[in-house]
């Protein structure tokens, strides 16, 4: 698994991301850090680590967003950078509700640094924590967005929940696809963001945070609703009010994140 350096993310908080920098050795244990400002951190399987299976497998926030970003024949819908935007707030969401991290003055700081069991997270929690300059949630979006969405993949892949194949456009061209080993995965995934949509009930936290990631990452369309585009938007926008402020700031740094790889 691949994570930004404490030290890269540092760096980046004060003068950007593409200006040229030394390294040195990590301090935090488990990471390699390697010539290409990322942080190796170890494969599941090696150093005594063992996948859970299938049934020991909760589904989290990123995980319902990775399977909305698939159209029925495992196509990604949006462009992989958008996706790894979005699975990387995803992310710092998670730690924000399980009350792991907090922004505190603009800047994003572990509360609570204690292994979870959780590789992306513990990773991303000993990145932040590690960190000494003052990052807040866009900083982070934006180191840990890139490789999210191939972690990811191969994350769920591993633990039974989709499975990748590969097929040829034209008969030439191969090209990866990633479908759902349940549909019930997706159904439940649908079903809960169109229940915050129309049910007279304030969603609970991590369904209204969906819904805000659904909404600047323009997967609409995925949740298979009849009406018109924009006043799913609307609705999804009404949902996302319903969040805590920390959580939207997050939802706003994916969105400000996606519109700057835009322009690149």
């Amino acid at each position: 698994m691949f994570l930004p350096c404490a030290e890269c993310v540092a760096t980046a908080c004060r003068i950007g991301p593409t200006d040229p920098h030394s390294h040195r050795t990590s301090g935090v244990e488990g990471f390699t850090l390697t010539s290409d400002r990322t942080i190796r951190w170890p494969v599941a399987g090696t150093s005594g680590m063992r996948l859970p299976s299938r049934l020991m497998h909760s589904l989290s926030l990123r995980d319902d967003v990775f399977l909305l970003a698939h159209d029925d024949k495992g196509k990604l819908a949006i462009p992989e950078t958008h996706i790894g935007a979005g699975l990387a707030g995803a992310t710092l969401i998670e730690l924000l509700l399980t009350g792991r991290v907090a922004v505190i003055d603009g800047r994003l700081d572990v509360l609570d640094a204690s292994p979870t069991g959780d590789e992306e997270i513990d990773a991303t929690l000993q990145v932040i924590d590690a960190n000494t300059a003052p990052c807040g949630p866009r900083a982070w979006v934006s180191w840990i967005s890139h490789g999210a969405y191939e972690r990811k993949a191969e994350a769920l892949a591993a633990v039974g929940v989709v499975r990748r194949t590969t097929v040829r456009r034209l008969g030439l061209v191969a090209v990866g696809r990633v479908l759902p080993e349940s549909q019930e995965d997706l159904v439940r995934v649908r079903s809960r963001a169109r229940f915050a949509i129309h049910g007279r009930e304030l969603p609970d936290e991590t369904t209204a945070a969906l819904c805000g990631l659904v909404r600047v990452l323009r997967l609409e369309a995925s949740l298979l609703l009849s009406m018109p585009r924009s006043d799913l938007l609307l609705a999804l926008e009404g949902v996302t009010a319903a969040n805590e402020v920390t959580v939207r700031q997050v939802t706003n740094a994916v969105d400000t994140v996606i519109t700057a790889a835009a322009f690149r």
